[in-house]
């Protein structure tokens, strides 16, 4: 039996599905503290550990599964497990992304000269008021060497894993979603507008300030929009992203500042002919996947490893670095023929059916 440890989040629901059919039947704990508040109403078949005790009996009882599967490593809890997992009993980590690329060693590489500038004048404003700047936590690297599965459907994910944490740690391809619950009720629809949408989340490793210079570039059709997600990440951040695209695009800026349904969020991207990911890290998988899909022309920086990842399996995308400032390329959706090649591309990789077998590998081989 495998035993999956969630906390609270939208991905969990997704696992649960995935994992919980007669064949691939797992169990599944949510683990609640004080930073990962749970809505319970969304867990019935979800065993939930609230307190100490329920959660050192969880501890006692790990010798009892195959495998351990760590949906993100971000939390002390989740330390604790690593530590107290028997040597016969495998673990599995799903990678996000944050967990490892958002360490205090890492996370500076990936950001933009701009980025970096709104760290350290934010860190100054801190310690002139007097507050302490402190890092987030992170789990131990000795700790981390503990784990034998690496799962993530980006082989340059786990190339990097591999080489951070210098252990034997092996990979196992996995993906929290299908297209088609990506997609939705817009699978068979395509982009039909002309706005804009900048980055993922209110992160710094989005390198905003970057993305609103590009989108500023671009000529737009008077009424278009420029969309800029911000409803989840540090206040701070928010507030400085937000003067600086209102600064910079002026009434064209319009921040997604509270957090909008999937079917209402892909109805944004829907609108958005011209999709650009400053990132330089692998992140915004997700969008990215359902741009592609309804045929908006996404740009990524040359920098991020999702870029050789998307023309290495046959997707139509584009650089930030060099196709943004070429006046020949088409600013507008995708052509039909363009749309159609990621399409095949997606669907051979992530359709419903594909991601199942992909799942049941999983399975059969954490339950060796």
């Amino acid at each position: 039996m495998i035993l999956h440890l969630l906390f609270d989040s939208k991905f969990g629901e997704y696992a649960i599905r995935q994992f919980s059919d007669s064949i691939m039947y797992s169990e599944f704990v949510l683990v609640s503290d004080s930073n990962t508040p749970v809505n319970s109403e969304k867990y019935e078949n979800v065993r939930i550990v609230k307190d100490e005790e329920e959660f050192s009996s969880l501890l006692g009882r790990l010798g009892d599964y195959k495998a351990i599967v760590l949906h993100g490593l971000f939390y002390p809890w989740q330390e604790r497990v690593l530590d107290a997992v028997p040597d016969h009993v495998k673990i599995a980590w799903v990678f996000w992304g944050g967990d490892l690329y958002g360490r205090q060693d890492v996370e500076k590489s990936f950001l933009s000269a701009s980025s970096k500038c709104l760290l350290f004048f934010q860190n100054i404003k801190r310690i002139l008021r007097g507050r302490s700047v402190s890092p987030n936590y992170e789990i131990p690297i000795e700790s981390l060497k503990r784990i034998d599965y690496c799962l993530t459907d980006i082989p340059e994910d786990f190339a990097f894993a591999q080489s951070y944490l210098k252990s034997d740690i092996k990979e196992l391809w996995y993906n929290y979603y299908s297209i088609e619950e990506t997609i939705g009720d817009l699978v068979d629809s395509t982009c039909c507008g002309n706005n804009v949408l900048v980055g993922n989340s209110c992160s710094l490793t989005c390198n905003h300030l970057d993305g609103l210079r590009l989108a500023r570039k671009v000529k737009l059709p008077t009424e278009a929009k420029v969309y800029v997600p911000l409803s989840y990440g540090e206040s701070w951040l928010k507030k400085a992203i937000s003067k600086w695209g209102r600064l910079l695009l002026g009434d064209r800026f319009t921040p997604l500042t509270s957090f909008l349904p999937r079917e209402e969020y892909n109805l944004i991207i829907k609108s958005c002919s011209i999709v650009i990911m400053p990132h330089y890290r692998p992140q915004a998988f997700g969008n990215i996947l359902t741009a592609l899909w309804l045929g908006s022309r996404v740009f990524l920086s040359e920098r991020n490893e999702l870029l050789p990842f998307f023309k290495r399996i046959g997707a139509v995308i584009y650089t930030e670095e060099h196709d943004l400032d070429n006046s020949s390329v088409v600013l507008g959706p995708l052509s039909e023929i363009e749309r159609e090649q990621n399409r095949a591309v997606i669907s051979s990789l992530y359709g419903k059916e594909v991601m199942y077998l992909k799942n049941l590998e999983i399975v059969r081989t954490l339950n060796q």
